[in-house]
């Protein structure tokens, strides 16, 4: 499968994060539906989307996150420290995540580097707010809510040309609060962003 270069293609893929309006059915469409749809904050007027065919996936970018206490726990005492092996191991699922869901299966390209007709994509975590401490011995729904920014741009130019945000619920399932548990509920948020992508490609490419 290839890109060819058609028109609004990338605009396409990106902006499906977007809405799950287009969202339905069973199997990969119902992973794509775990997340929650984006808001479009900003959008360049005027960009020939048709020059892109390629998407760069930089690392998820936690460096600004902020850590919100729930609001049934103590403010003051609420403490959860994140590593930088759990931030390493956290960017890892990430790419693993979006080359599977956009790349696998005979899918699109992802590069590593910029380039003629390659969209730059950073994705960041702004807020994350953890519905247990992490050692907490507890059922919750979901791991927790996070807040985060998609931002778009032209590899080469550094040109902005798109900017998404928007809540994400960590999980929908009741489970214990473990580490195995998060970990399968962050898993199935960034399989979920990736599918989306994906699928907005798949169904551009069918109507061309």
């Amino acid at each position: 499968m290839s890109l060819n270069n058609k028109p609004k293609r990338m605009l396409v893929a990106i902006l499906g994060l977007l809405s799950g309006a287009f969202l339905n059915g069973a199997g990969a469409e119902d992973m794509a539906n775990f997340a929650a749809p984006l808001h479009a904050e900003y959008e360049r007027p005027g960009v020939d989307w048709s020059t892109y065919d390629k998407l760069m996936v930089n690392d998820l970018d936690v460096s600004r996150t902020k850590i919100i206490p729930p609001p049934w726990k103590d403010q003051q005492a609420f403490r959860w420290e994140v590593s930088e092996k759990n931030v390493a191991a956290l960017q890892k699922e990430f790419h693993k995540s979006m080359e599977e869901q956009i790349s696998g299966n005979d899918g699109y390209e992802i590069v590593t580097e910029p380039g003629d007709g390659v969209l730059d994509l950073t994705l960041e975590i702004l807020s994350f707010m953890p519905y247990a401490d992490r050692d907490e011995d507890v059922l919750t729904k979901g791991s927790g809510e996070m807040h985060i920014n998609v931002m778009v741009r032209d590899s080469q130019t550094g040109q902005l040309v798109a900017i998404m945000e928007g809540p994400q619920e960590v999980g929908n399932d009741y489970d214990q609060n473990t580490d195995f548990s998060r970990q399968k509920n962050l898993k199935m948020l960034f399989d979920s962003w990736g599918a989306r992508v994906r699928i907005a490609m798949d169904r551009d490419s069918h109507q061309h």
